[in-house]
């Protein structure tokens, strides 16, 4: 299973506002961070704030900042956020044209493979991924 590029984003964004704990963070420390087109930053930033991973505040002190404990926002939440589609074969997207799929076996290994990915990345929160500030470098929190 491949995850999109704008969901490895988003988990680097996020893993970037655990190690900066309290600290509001801009769109542009991100860029600077990851080496990542602002314009894919700003995307990414807008969907995890409308998923509530981040809060953003406007004006001269403004920024962005984690919206919960690191340790209680978890891993595979982002994701089942940031990915638009799960269907890993035809079978299992809409539209599906597949002229074996009412005796097909294969959806159902596919279907539990994804649920065991899922289930895996439940098992880990933010607080799990994030790294140490000086690893950005930036000063400790």
């Amino acid at each position: 299973m491949r995850l999109n590029d704008t969901t490895d984003v988003a988990l680097r964004v996020m893993i970037y506002a655990a190690s900066v704990s309290e600290r509001r963070f801009t769109i542009d420390q991100i860029v600077d961070a990851y080496g990542v087109p602002r314009s894919t930053v700003m995307k990414v930033v807008n969907a995890l704030t409308r998923g509530g991973f981040l809060t953003a505040q406007r004006g001269r002190a403004g920024g962005l900042h984690i919206a919960a404990p690191p340790q209680k926002i978890g891993v595979g939440a982002i994701v089942r956020h940031m990915e638009t589609d799960f269907g890993i074969v035809e079978c299992m997207r809409s539209g599906n044209a597949c002229t074996i799929t009412r005796c097909c076996r294969l959806i159902s290994p596919l279907t539990d493979a994804r649920n065991a990915f899922l289930a895996t990345l439940d098992k880990y929160s933010v607080a799990d991924i994030a790294i140490a500030p000086a690893e950005f470098g930036l000063p400790p929190a």
